[in-house]
């Protein structure tokens, strides 16, 4: 995170969030990094990078069946171009959603025409460590906020700081400013060090950086009907700070629980390395080199420690075997993982053995309408937030009339595949088409993901359960 305060009087405004938040997103951005502040340390701590993990399998079941489509005016044709990169880039910036807590999404005019207006628009995505709010309605959503982007060049890291400000008056400014920091240098051969003290260091013109020419530093607008961007947050309860209207990683409440799968499963690594098979051996049972070291059996070094023994030890050999007792080290580090799970609304066996959890049928019921549940909401949520970036986009299609403004419908689809069992699914639809209820092309196209004249090619004369590949 960068340093709010200076962020602050660069623009004067105040940022509208708490330093136990801009805390604890840097936190969750370290842990998604694989790079806690437990890792290493006394303990020589490992790490499952288990945020990773989770952030993009809770972003994978988001977006498993889903769907987006424009139609209804040249328009909507033209948006559902624009949107292209923005829609193949989305399991990334899903992942990242999940991982942080929050995500801006945020269209802007692109391009250039014959007469040097914009011929299209784009979408930026930006990360909750990248995007400061300043103001919020009073339904909680963002209405102002400053946004950061870096680039390197040279020995210097530039930043620019663009604000953004919606009026309930239908007012709306863009403040830019270019910071230059301070020389940045090598730390050694093979590193570069990119962050600095002071990022600050030095304001520039916007034109004076590659890519930032065309930017203008001011900009104020009338008849603006929304905030020009779109900030999405997690549909969870925020219990970093209650009273912050930011959300919270997906991972925020197993915090503890993972720094302790972290811990068992560095037990586990040292066990095996604890316990690895070894002969013990005086070293006068060996030759010596020019040095007076043991001279080994040839590709043998890892398996003999050698000791100089003396009195009644003296030419001691021995085998070194103790048990492992990684069962139950690992059976440990399973219920941790069970516990992450439960704390994250994963079902039990996305992270745990499936064979330790798979108990009842009333518990994998439960846990996979736990997951249902958590993925819904927040299939709901970017929904709602995607929504607002076609209106984003309608309204900035609007001001500079790129094409014609038209009607805009939008269909989105995310399925329930979370919670469907494909086996109980195949079964309930063969009954339906041996009992006549069920078209068999119907079956075969929902089987194969195809149409059902396609389907209708592929349908053999004796049909059989399940279809043949």
């Amino acid at each position: 995170m960068f340093p709010k305060n200076d962020l602050e009087k660069k623009l004067n405004v105040q940022i509208a969030t708490s330093a136990v938040m801009d805390s604890e997103i840097a936190l969750w951005m370290q842990m998604y990094m694989n790079q806690p502040p437990w890792l290493g340390g006394e303990q020589h701590t490992k790490c499952l990078n288990l945020p990773a993990v989770i952030s993009e399998e809770t972003a994978r079941l988001i977006l498993t069946e889903f769907t987006f489509q424009l139609d209804g005016s040249a328009l909507a044709q033209a948006m559902q171009g624009w949107m292209g990169k923005f829609l193949t880039n989305l399991p990334v910036s899903t992942e990242m959603w999940c991982a942080l807590g929050g995500i801006v999404f945020k269209p802007y005019p692109a391009g250039e025409d014959e007469n040097g207006n914009p011929d299209h628009l784009e979408t930026d995505v930006v990360w909750a460590n990248r995007f400061y709010p300043t103001h919020f309605d009073s339904n909680g959503n963002v209405t102002g906020g400053v946004f950061l982007d870096v680039k390197r060049e040279g020995d210097y890291v530039f930043t620019r700081i663009e604000y953004h400000r919606w009026y309930e008056t239908m007012h709306y400014s863009v403040i830019n400013k270019a910071y230059r920091s301070e020389r940045i240098y090598q730390t050694s051969a093979d590193t570069d060090v990119i962050s600095c003290q002071r990022p600050f260091d030095m304001e520039v013109d916007l034109a004076s950086v590659d890519g930032w020419q065309g930017i203008e530093p001011d900009v104020e607008m009338d008849d603006i009907p929304r905030p020009l961007f779109v900030y999405i947050r997690t549909p969870r309860a925020n219990n970093v700070d209650p009273s912050s209207p930011l959300g919270v990683s997906v991972f925020s409440k197993a915090k503890g629980t993972i720094e302790q799968a972290d811990i068992q499963y560095t037990r586990a690594l040292w066990e095996y390395k604890a316990t690895e098979a070894a002969i013990n051996a005086d070293e006068s049972l060996f030759e010596t080199d020019r040095d007076g070291k043991p001279v080994l059996p040839k590709g043998e070094d890892r398996l003999f420690r050698t000791f100089e023994f003396e009195g009644e030890k003296k030419g001691y050999i021995e085998a070194y075997a103790p048990t492992i007792r990684d069962t139950s080290i690992y059976n440990g580090l399973n219920q941790l993982l069970r516990k992450v799970e439960l704390q994250c609304g994963l079902a039990y066996g996305v992270l745990s053995e499936v064979a330790e959890v798979d108990r009842t049928a009333t518990e994998v019921k439960n846990s996979k309408q736990r997951s249902f549940v958590s993925i819904n909401a927040l299939q709901k949520a970017l929904n709602a937030g995607l929504a607002e970036v076609v209106e984003v986009m309608k309204t900035l299609n609007h001001m500079y009339g790129i094409v014609e403004d038209g009607e805009v419908n939008i269909t989105c689809t995310w399925g329930d595949g979370v919670l469907e069992d494909m086996d109980v699914e195949y079964q309930r639809r063969w009954t339906w088409v041996m009992a006549g209820k069920y078209k068999l092309e119907s079956f075969y196209a929902w089987y194969f993901g195809c149409t059902e004249e396609d389907a209708r090619k592929m349908i053999p004369a004796q049909p059989t359960y399940p279809p043949e590949e």
